[in-house]
């Protein structure tokens, strides 16, 4: 389960200035390329691994939440490692337009079509997403994360195995998509994605400085500029100081009324 951040906010700053019609293109476009991400129709960006058809998973879509099923045939190792590759090529993708989304997942019964969305995975994930995610992230549920420690007791050294890279664990215990590490994943064995990886970089400068009088939203960027510096002293051999982001944008430190 995911949803855009700001959305509302969103809504009614394009009804305010008159910019429906740009806006809504805009954020169509993002989805359209995003749900093509999920089906690996990607372009410009990494190619993900092709999983087998469509019909794999099921989405829906209602205002600005999405909710996402992928059948389990078996222990869910598979299933939940297409389910974060994914992702995280869609947040990402997302990401890259302007648009920052938080989610939850979760393992369990659900059931997802055109009319409706049932089940206690579908419940879950929704309460994740919206008491738990809290910031531009996608995190683990209990579920997914009891399914995820499993799953690493398969590799003899757990460092090795894709989940490592796939996710991690926040200050606050909060276990994540690392939705970067799509910037990794050579197409073509071109390597880093630089040039998507300095775009996400202005995207979030913009963002901080769009909300800097904005507590509340500004505390949700702040968040992805230090996760983005973080991943990149996590690659530190690839990137320097220069695609990081300015700390001063996103930790201002206070200053006198009268100079």
């Amino acid at each position: 389960m995911i949803d855009i951040l700001g959305y509302s906010a969103l809504v009614d700053e394009a009804e305010t200035s008159g910019r429906q019609e740009e806006v809504f293109g805009s954020l169509y476009e993002a989805l359209l390329k995003g749900r093509n991400g999920l089906e690996g129709k990607t372009s410009g960006l990494p190619k993900l691994p092709k999983y087998g058809p469509k019909d794999s998973y099921v989405l829906k879509a209602f205002t600005d939440n999405i909710a996402i099923a992928w059948p389990i045939r078996s222990d869910a190792e598979v299933e939940l490692g297409q389910a974060l590759t994914k992702l995280m090529h869609f947040q990402f993708s997302m990401s890259l337009r302007g648009f920052f989304i938080r989610g939850a997942i979760a393992i369990g019964n659900a059931y997802v079509d055109d009319i409706a969305v049932f089940g206690s995975a579908l419940t879950e994930a929704y309460l994740g997403e919206s008491k738990l995610a809290r910031d531009p992230r996608i995190i683990l549920t209990q579920s997914s994360v009891a399914a995820t420690k499993r799953h690493l007791k398969y590799y003899g050294n757990p460092l090795h195995s894709p989940q490592a890279s796939d996710l991690l664990k926040d200050s606050d215990g909060q276990w994540f998509l690392n939705y970067l590490e799509a910037v990794m994943i050579a197409a073509n064995e071109r390597g880093p994605f630089y040039e998507e990886f300095v775009q996400h970089k202005s995207v979030v400068e913009t963002k901080l400085r769009q909300y800097a009088n904005d507590p509340a939203i500004f505390a949700k960027y702040a968040w992805v500029a230090n996760y983005h510096n973080y991943f990149c002293e996590l690659y530190a051999n690839d990137f320097s100081e220069e695609h990081k982001i300015d700390t001063r944008l996103f930790t201002p430190k206070p200053s006198p009324i009268v100079t």
